[in-house]
């Protein structure tokens, strides 16, 4: 998601986001031409002022989600558009300071339906959970960067986002391809809700890099705009760190990419160990909500290519048709937190038809365990309510299959279809129901606006 100048860079960085599977602001996923070509009707007056050192883009994403059988309230639908607008100053146009940018970002919401949708579903890790966007907008990037050292060392610092560095998404759908150790343990906000940080990124090769950066931690920031700097709160700081290694077909036969992210997150959260009443903490009026100071963990994210049409023959070919398989795999050290383990890991068929070299058909099963005390609490809090009380499994599993479809013009459509064995009550735990196995369906739709009407090169 981060934003840098296209025209500038002859690669993606590190230090910025430079995978296809999570909104993003700069259209710049690869390498682009040194004097990139726009076309549309803003296409002249735009690269008249990519000329000057100003650039734009505007990127549509549009979530639609359905839960026909599974969850606590099955038979629910949401939808919710963003509207991403992104500028890039070039300070080495404007002001001659070589290596530095100014990036913004601003997201709109609109068509939004239901934004309950997430206690519908309950669950954790099922499909896309929406963000809970009550405002109609929301500040997501306001950052300075400056490029040291031969582009070597990239320095970010503004109102930014972890997600734009760390444990990037391994898979091709925006709409299920998340780890749930960074938002439920680690304590990101949602995904276009920028909050305070820093980041230095150092590149030890041309595929190898390490980085670490600080970023606040603001719970409940979703009912603020990003611009109302005085009404948030600061629970505490995450502190991230990565060493990581990522290739392409540009440079082997057989690429992959492998990254091993820690975080360390201040913040005081809620313990869920039971008391010596065998209550759990605060479900009764008078009970004390103990809190612990600090969480951390571990994830790897991996991917790598197993087999090629071509057979490696073919080195000039950016897209071959070819198959990878990925995994996404965290542990955290806490046992007072709700998440203990989560991983996923899927296959990937890639460009099997040359003339779409965007397609790609993907399965993928994804494993979780939440921790012992969070799962008496979950069945506590089902009884007080209610419910029966049942005990909750520890133990989930999400199979899925997913698309990233082309339509044309740059219009990308990736379909989810996932079915969910043990599904747990996380984002509504205070009810009598009890969430059903079943059946989950949703899609991404993502329209690069800013190419199609000249603002960004194609």
């Amino acid at each position: 998601m981060a934003a840098a100048s296209a025209e500038a860079q002859t690669a993606s960085p590190v230090g910025q986001l430079n995978d296809q599977t999570q909104p993003r602001t700069d259209p710049a996923v690869a390498a682009k031409p040194a004097d990139p070509v726009r076309v549309g009707p803003l296409a002249l007056w735009a690269t008249e002022m990519a000329a000057r050192g100003i650039t734009f883009d505007v990127n549509i994403y549009d979530f639609y989600q359905a839960n026909p059988t599974m969850g606590l309230r099955p038979g629910e639908q949401s939808n919710s558009a963003y509207f991403v607008l992104s500028m890039t100053a070039d300070m080495q146009r404007i002001a001659g300071i070589s290596g530095g940018t100014i990036n913004f970002t601003q997201t709109f919401f609109g068509l939004v339906r239901n934004l309950n949708m997430a206690a519908d579903i309950g669950d954790t890790t099922v499909g896309y959970q929406p963000p809970y966007n009550p405002n109609f907008a929301r500040l997501s990037l306001f950052t300075y960067q400056q490029k040291l050292l031969d582009d070597r060392l990239v320095v970010e610092v503004g109102r930014t986002h972890p997600d734009r560095y760390y444990g990037l998404p391994p898979c091709n759908s925006i709409n299920s391809c998340f780890q749930d150790m960074f938002y439920f343990n680690a304590g990101f906000t949602s995904p276009l809700y920028g909050v305070w940080g820093a980041n230095v990124a150092y590149k030890l090769s041309p595929t190898t890099y390490i980085q670490a950066g600080a970023f606040s931690v603001n719970p409940n920031t979703n009912g603020l705009s990003g611009y109302d700097f005085g009404y948030e709160r600061l629970a505490g700081a995450v502190v991230m760190t990565e060493i990581g290694r990522k290739t392409d077909f540009t440079q082997e036969a057989y690429p992959g990419r492998v990254s091993l992210t820690g975080f360390y997150n201040t913040a005081d959260h809620e313990d869920n160990f039971k008391t010596a009443l065998g209550r759990s903490k605060g479900l009764f009026p008078g009970d004390p909500v103990l809190q612990k100071s600090g969480t951390s963990g571990v994830v790897l994210t991996a991917s790598q290519t197993v087999w090629r049409a071509d057979g490696g023959r073919e080195a000039d070919n950016p897209h071959p048709a070819s198959v990878s398989v990925y995994t996404g795999t965290g542990y955290a050290f806490d046992p007072t937190i709700p998440i203990r383990f989560n991983s996923f890991a899927g296959i990937l068929l890639q460009s099997p038809d040359q003339s779409r070299p965007n397609d790609t058909y993907g399965l993928k099963a994804n494993w979780q365990r939440i921790n012992a005390n969070y799962a008496d609490f979950l069945a506590d809090a089902n009884f007080i309510s209610g419910g029966s009380g049942a005990p909750f499994s520890r133990d989930k599993f999400i199979f899925e299959a997913n698309a990233h479809i082309d339509i044309g013009a740059g219009v990308i459509l990736e379909p989810v279809v996932q079915y969910v064995v043990n599904p747990n009550s996380f984002f509504n735990p205070y009810t009598a129901r009890r969430p059903k196995d079943g059946v989950y369906g949703g899609f991404t739709l993502v329209v690069p606006l800013g190419t199609l009407l000249g603002l960004a090169p194609g």
